[in-house]
């Protein structure tokens, strides 16, 4: 798929030594644009309408400043994360959100209208570590995770590890009760995204 990017996106992307920074940031090595592109743009098909969007483990932004670009929908960025570096190049991707990224971990999540933050958004998207395996009482974090998303919103998550992988730990979140609305597979690489609907 060939996306029109905003002219800031685009000067943005032609820096390659940035974009370098960005993707290391973001805990990916050896991807170049087009990689990440082809990796993660699937991500934004599961975002339906405009809204606000939390990303927990947000890292330096680069995500969710890229699925600004590739969502069809208006999307107002939110980060939580545990390292202060990560949390001001988020802020510096973001100047007129800056407020909106804050140093906070997944498991303190109730504590987000304390660092000045909504408590609820419309979408909320966990890349789920490839070190959880939701057998370690993680399984708490996807539902508080689900808690802090709006009526008619839905928690996206996202699965980077091998397919084989992926599925086991879906299937293990359905196994605690977890109804899981839709899945998608990424058809240009192993990662896979699911979701579920906050009635």
């Amino acid at each position: 798929m060939e996306y029109r990017y905003s002219p800031e996106f685009k000067q943005l992307i032609q820096n390659e030594e940035l974009v370098k920074g960005f993707l290391t940031g973001s805990h990916v090595v050896g991807f170049d644009f087009k990689l990440w592109e082809k990796r993660r743009s699937f991500i934004a098909d599961a975002i339906r309408k405009d809204g606000t969007i939390l990303d927990i483990g947000c890292a330096n932004g680069f995500l969710l400043r890229s699925l600004q670009e590739w969502s069809d929908h208006r999307l107002v960025p939110f980060g939580i994360d545990i390292e202060p570096k990560s949390i001001e190049k988020a802020k510096a991707l973001f100047p007129a959100n800056a407020n909106n990224f804050v140093l906070l971990s997944i498991e303190e999540l109730d504590k987000a209208g304390e660092k000045g933050i909504p408590d609820k958004f419309d979408f909320v998207y966990w890349h789920v570590w490839d070190n959880v395996s939701f057998e370690n009482g993680e399984e708490k974090w996807a539902k508080s995770a689900l808690d802090h998303v709006l009526k008619g919103g839905r928690l996206i998550l996202g699965f980077y590890d091998s397919r084989e992988s992926n599925s086991e730990r879906i299937e293990t979140l359905e196994s605690f009760g977890l109804k899981i609305d839709g899945i998608e597979i990424n058809k240009n690489g192993e990662e896979v995204i699911c979701w579920i609907e906050k009635a």
